[in-house]
């Protein structure tokens, strides 16, 4: 009888998350500079942004005022950047996509920018496993109201990273994931919304246009 040989997935060696990604803190911003400046406002990424591995885009962000753009400049995300909570209650992650390009990110978030041997829906992928997120959560340290995250602690991280190909393939699978919540929670909110309007039409005799 002939043997079938079956294909044993090879496991890539352990890096440190430093030697394939750039691991830094948003910038701090000052109240003062807040309400003493009106002008040259940016928009800018907080913890509440992060939801369900999305950033918010511009538009929906809070905007701040920097003295110095070129400061600012420094923070500013990129597609592809992976976002951690740095401070907070709660452990979260985000995947940048076009639309929050340009944002900056606050002090309590830290930035994971992949390098080039790195593509970011797969670091993503890992970064929020199950796997890793315990990992993180170690991490953590503080009050149990308020835990704090360093990026230093944080880029020492090891972590298994595919073969580039096999990146590809996770970073897809990724963005198909995320498009696919987001057009359920869409579809989702569109038939609450009609559904509102149906009993306030039974309950009141209006029917909402708006």
């Amino acid at each position: 009888m002939k043997r079938v040989e079956t294909a044993v997935p090879q496991i890539s060696p352990e890096v440190r998350l430093s030697d394939v990604a750039k691991v830094f803190a948003g910038v701090g911003i000052s109240r003062g500079e807040t309400v003493a400046r009106l002008e040259g406002r940016m928009p800018i990424i907080g913890v509440r942004d992060l939801q369900d591995g999305f950033v918010a885009g511009r538009e929906a962000l809070e905007t701040a005022p920097f003295s110095s753009p070129s400061k600012a400049a420094v923070y500013t995300v990129q597609a592809d950047d992976i976002l951690v909570t740095g401070r907070g209650t709660l452990l979260k992650f985000g995947l940048v996509g076009d639309e929050t390009v340009g944002a900056v990110a606050s002090a309590n978030i830290i930035v994971v920018r992949p390098g080039s041997s790195t593509i970011g829906g797969a670091l993503f992928a890992i970064l929020s496993s199950d796997v890793f997120r315990p990992k993180i959560e170690v991490l953590r340290r503080g009050a149990t109201t308020l835990l704090s995250l360093s990026p230093k602690d944080l880029a020492k991280l090891e972590i298994n990273l595919p073969p580039l190909s096999e990146q590809e393939r996770i970073a897809a699978l990724v963005r198909d994931a995320q498009v696919a919540y987001r057009t359920a929670l869409e579809a989702a909110e569109i038939r609450r919304s009609l559904a509102r309007r149906l009993i306030d039409a039974r309950l009141f005799g209006v029917n909402q246009n708006h």
